[in-house]
């Protein structure tokens, strides 16, 4: 495991692994959502130039599905995409200041 995580872009965000991977996640298009009935943020996790899964945060947990792509990349296992997922949500807040 041991994913790093920083935000690259405007709600975007770079995971890199100790070994050299690399995966981008990026918050989900708004159409998806409608289209899926998704109601919660969601954001895609890409590697490769595919969408490998799909990060929905509820309340204080989060939901991550892998999709069929994630097959083909054998080398990001359900535990990394969980570890990816935490870091996200944490970095997401981390911007805000409480009034």
């Amino acid at each position: 495991m041991k994913w790093l995580v920083k935000e690259w872009l405007c709600e975007s965000y770079k995971a890199e692994k100790d070994n050299g991977l690399k995966a981008y996640v990026y918050k989900s298009a708004f159409w998806a959502e409608l289209y899926l009935g998704q109601k919660t943020p969601g954001y895609d996790v890409r590697y490769k130039n595919h969408t490998i899964a799909r990060i929905y945060f509820e309340r204080k947990g989060a939901t991550v599905k892998e999709l069929a792509a994630a097959a083909a990349y054998p080398e990001i296992s359900d535990l990394d995409l969980v570890e990816i997922a935490m870091w996200v949500n944490k970095l997401r807040f981390a911007g805000i200041q409480p009034n």
